[in-house]
């Protein structure tokens, strides 16, 4: 299948972004786009869109520690169901979105499913349409065993550079739907399976924000404090949200940590891979430890994610983290 944007991609061009919307009528075909994209496009951004959150701590947020948020997020994930993914692909660490993505999901229904009032009518407001959804949507049973074999996920060495932006609730719906269960009952167990499924090298832009000094607030001011322009789409649409999570992070490399890792003048963003923002503890220390030759974690992989290849330890896809650093 040959994509529109792969010609002005392979010349450097940063035209108008392409944003391929994922319908239950045509999520197969669209799957095997995005196989061919991962193979040539491994950087990839990620966001999803779900009905808001319905349990608070009764603590102030700020006041909580990761476990406590984890609970949060698990009791939140547990109850809700998601609404778009959205997925942006790019050549390399300074190449614009190349192609996007958006996958529509058909399980929830405001009518009969608990959310968010004001979440809600946010997303209706910025063009979703829920009715369509349950329409035309995506089963999301389909759409968890088309991801597990589109090469994005338990890739081992192949494994793709994610970016995101304030993603722990992002990945909380992936791990569950990859799952097809709830979530585990720890951050420890949570975090070793985002690693299972993801790699190691997953970069949270939120958290990345918090040492450039200046920075704050969430996508779109962040966007527009970087002179970022959404490159199309609308906010709080998954596709759309996931190219200017990308565009925003290789500004924020751009401007604050260019040349940092290869002058020696302090830390590169490599330096931030595997840390999702409000959780706090990185990913691979979550893994089980290492025998000494690099493959502590391989027959724990293969047994979660049903396949040879396992996602390694931290040396997995060094030369994607060597370029962004």
């Amino acid at each position: 299948m040959k994509l529109q944007t792969e010609a002005a991609a392979a010349a450097g061009g940063e035209g108008r972004l392409m944003i391929r919307q994922v319908w239950a009528n045509n999520v197969e075909s669209e799957f095997q786009a995005i196989r061919q994209v991962a193979e040539r496009f491994p950087y990839v951004s990620m966001d999803t869109e779900f009905p808001g959150v319905i349990h608070c701590p009764s603590k102030h947020h700020a006041t909580l520690t990761p476990s406590e948020r984890y609970a949060a997020l698990m009791a939140n994930v547990d109850a809700l169901h998601l609404i778009q993914v959205g997925l942006a692909f790019a050549a390399s660490p300074d190449a614009a979105p190349a192609v996007a993505f958006e996958i529509n999901l058909r399980e929830f229904d405001p009518r009969v499913h608990r959310h968010n009032p004001s979440s809600v009518a946010l997303l209706a407001g910025h063009g979703l349409d829920f009715a369509k959804q349950r329409r035309e949507g995506v089963d999301a049973r389909v759409f968890a065993a088309l991801l597990m074999s589109s090469g994005l996920v338990c890739s081992g060495a192949s494994a793709p550079t994610w970016v995101t932006f304030h993603s722990a609730y992002d990945f909380g719906y992936l791990v569950k739907l990859l799952m097809g269960r709830k979530l585990p009952r720890t951050l420890t167990e949570f975090l070793g399976l985002v690693r299972v499924f993801f790699g190691d090298e997953v970069y949270d832009a939120r958290h990345v924000m918090d040492s450039c000094a200046g920075l704050y607030g969430g996508l779109d001011a962040l966007a527009a404090q970087l002179g970022v322009k959404r490159a199309a789409g609308m906010s709080h649409q998954a596709g759309s949200d996931a190219a200017l999570t990308w565009d925003v992070f290789r500004r924020i490399r751009d401007v604050y940590f260019a040349g940092n890792s290869r002058q020696g003048q302090g830390q590169g963003v490599g330096n931030f891979a595997g840390v999702l923002y409000g959780l706090d503890l990185e990913l691979h220390l979550a893994a089980p430890a290492d025998n000494g030759n690099g493959n502590g974690n391989r027959n724990n992989n293969k047994n979660k994610c049903g396949s040879g290849n396992g996602a390694g330890g931290r040396g997995n896809n060094r030369r994607a983290v060597a370029a962004l650093r």
